[in-house]
């Protein structure tokens, strides 16, 4: 006999199905979270640690996570390396960790002297006196040795629009975090069919699905309204190479020749790396100009971001605005230029490359050159994510340095005076002296 349920019967058989499966994957869940039992704490590694050769004062981070019943008064941890002990200490935490809550741990990290990738083996082992009986009792930290710690920074691109009433929060994002962390953060900002929009720039695995898209170094899309936390994890990677950025006008003003400086501090055999450059402009505005915003009246958010501002202020549509970071010409900005960085790299081995930014004035024009930076980035292409960048201003053609040979890519202007040490407000044809944040000094011949 073939029985035929009706549709009204076949409903209720599989509500009654889906029922028991939730029954199911309730009761697992209750059983697996009473498994962690009362006193239980999970060390979890932070990303990859960069630790110089020889260090003696290098520490390690562990964040530990509460998944027992009981507060978390204190605890004992032993790591080790290689299967040798390197550490075993007692915390006693002046605040618990209370349950479903982390802390975190430093602990120490021995002193390497052979370049490679090490594994650093932290283990909880009591928890309140008692025995740790997580089955999450230890994680592992890698370690690379280089012979120098290098100066990582963090870019954040934003995928924007003057037309996006939704865009205001990521120009905020952008202003603050290049305010608190002017040496160490990038920002550009990539204009979509307005007035300062620039076609053809995409970036491989960090799209821009909707507006605004903000990739911080091409690995996290950043929400909220601040970048901090997506800033700091970018920090917290590190870097493995450091890198430094020069340019300078040619003779017709139309050209711009930069110079980067990339520094490996540790061997790699078989890297996959590659520069990328853009020109990017502060500064730009216009009478005519307004940003769609959807933020007005958002008071609540000024506790949060104050250079949201002029937008929680204004109105539906903002003029008198300054944008900055604007991306006005790249170079190789998808998976960098070809051939620019070798694939077998030597620790401490300055590797120097040219580009060239041609056609100012005819494909694009700025609407001030002394607003103009150039950023250089280095693109992992295994990864698709932005490993290290650096910024700098852009000089005069026929600038000589007087004692410049250790700047660095992150100076700006700070000062500039005529040879009869006059101060001046903008650059005078003939010698000017420019005094830069770093401290050093410039001779730059201007030619107007």
């Amino acid at each position: 006999m073939i029985f035929k349920f009706t549709n009204k019967q076949k409903m209720k058989k599989q509500l009654l199905l889906r029922l028991c499966a939730l029954i199911t994957m309730f009761y697992v869940s209750i059983t697996a979270f009473a498994a962690f039992g009362e006193n239980n704490l999970a060390p979890i590694a932070a990303p990859r640690l960069f630790v110089a050769k020889g260090a003696t004062d290098a520490k390690g981070t562990f964040s530990c996570v509460n998944y027992g019943s009981n507060s978390v008064t204190s605890y004992r941890y032993k790591t080790t390396m290689n299967g040798k002990v390197v550490e075993e200490k007692d915390v006693k935490l002046a605040e618990p960790i209370k349950a479903g809550d982390y802390g975190q741990i430093q602990v120490k990290v021995p002193a390497l002297n052979q370049m490679g990738d090490y594994q650093l083996v932290c283990e909880i082992t009591l928890v309140n006196g008692k025995p740790n009986t997580t089955t999450f009792s230890s994680s592992t930290l890698d370690i690379t040795m280089v012979t120098k710690v290098p100066t990582c920074r963090v870019v954040f691109e934003d995928y924007t629009g003057a037309w996006c009433p939704n865009c205001p929060r990521a120009t905020a994002i952008m202003e603050q975090m290049s305010k608190k962390y002017p040496n160490d953060f990038i920002g550009i900002a990539i204009h979509v069919s307005d007035w300062m929009g620039i076609s053809g720039y995409s970036a491989e695995g960090a799209e821009a699905n909707r507006y605004p898209t903000v990739w911080a170094s091409r690995k996290d899309k950043v929400s909220g309204y601040t970048g901090e936390d997506y800033y700091q994890g970018t920090k917290a990677r590190g870097a493995l190479m450091d890198i430094d950025v020069k340019a300078q006008w040619d003779a017709s003003g139309k050209a711009i020749k930069v110079q980067s400086t990339t520094t490996f501090r540790t061997n790699l055999p078989n890297a996959n790396y590659a520069l990328a450059y853009v020109v990017i402009e502060d500064d730009m505005h216009n009478p005519s100009w307004y940003q769609a915003n959807n933020l007005n009246g958002r008071n609540d958010l000024l506790l949060i971001n104050e250079e949201l501002g002029p937008f929680v202020k204004g109105g539906l549509n903002i003029y008198g605005l300054k944008f900055n970071h604007v991306a006005r010409a790249f170079i190789g900005i998808n998976k960098g230029v070809q051939g620019s960085l070798p694939n077998k790299v030597v620790a401490d081995q300055a590797i120097k490359h040219e580009a060239t930014f041609n056609g100012i004035g005819r494909s694009w024009t700025a609407q001030n050159k002394n607003n103009l930076r150039v950023v250089v980035m280095v693109i992992d292409n295994t990864t698709h994510n932005i490993a290290n960048a650096a910024r700098c201003q852009i000089t005069p053609y026929g600038t000589t340095a007087i004692s410049a040979a250790n700047a660095t890519a992150e100076r700006v202007e700070v000062a500039r005076f005529n040879l009869n040490g006059q101060r001046l407000s903008a650059p005078e044809k003939g010698i000017n002296i420019v005094k830069y944040s770093d401290g050093t000094v410039e001779k730059v011949r201007v030619r107007q």
